[in-house]
């Protein structure tokens, strides 16, 4: 018998959709434009099967990786992921949680938690960093993630910050100041 909670990934989003906050969820679930991506992302994953292979396994099993230098325990990484505030822990449970399973975590520039109490718990942190500010800004927050123990950079040039997200992104103000890793995110509006 599967779990009781958890039958389907529609029936995951409806009740995440009655529990968390409004703008949680919309962050979550949302895209931009006309959804394109979004919908074209499901219907990959709706190609997706699993077959399993009985015959001729062998008897260990060694899925580690090395990425960006980094030995990790499969070909995963957490991706960043912004604002996990709906848990008090928030980054800082899922870094330790990676930790645990051996895989390296991508730490959002909008995260809730400073990347220092990130990298505490977790040694294989990757910063993500939007193309955002003048170039003294950005190299302000490359130094400090490297400070603070991040072992790469992820370059993220996919938002331009136009008004094209309206569908349940966060606000993200237009000079590019945004959550920078020097102090936490505030919803402004």
């Amino acid at each position: 018998m599967g779990n009781p909670w958890f039958e389907t990934v529609a029936v995951a989003q409806r009740r995440a959709q009655k529990r968390l906050p409004k703008s949680v969820y919309g962050a979550i679930v949302g895209g931009s434009e006309k959804g394109l991506t979004f919908s074209d992302n499901l219907a990959a994953f709706d190609e997706l099967g699993f077959a399993p292979h009985i015959a001729g396994l062998h008897a260990s099993r060694d899925q580690s990786v090395s990425v960006m230098g980094q030995q990790v325990s499969m070909p995963v990484i957490i991706s960043p992921t912004g604002v996990q505030a709906v848990h008090p822990d928030g980054e800082v449970a899922v870094a330790r949680a990676a930790a645990n399973r051996g895989v390296a975590m991508g730490l959002s520039s909008f995260a809730s938690k400073a990347i220092e109490e990130v990298t505490a718990v977790n040694s294989q942190v990757l910063f993500q960093m939007y193309w955002s500010g003048g170039r003294d800004i950005m190299v302000q927050r490359i130094e400090r993630a490297k400070a603070a123990g991040a072992k790469g950079i992820i370059l993220t040039l996919d938002w331009t910050f136009s008004n094209g997200r309206d569908w349940g992104s966060p606000w993200i103000p237009e000079n590019g100041e945004g959550c920078v890793p020097s102090r936490r995110c505030q919803a402004r509006r």
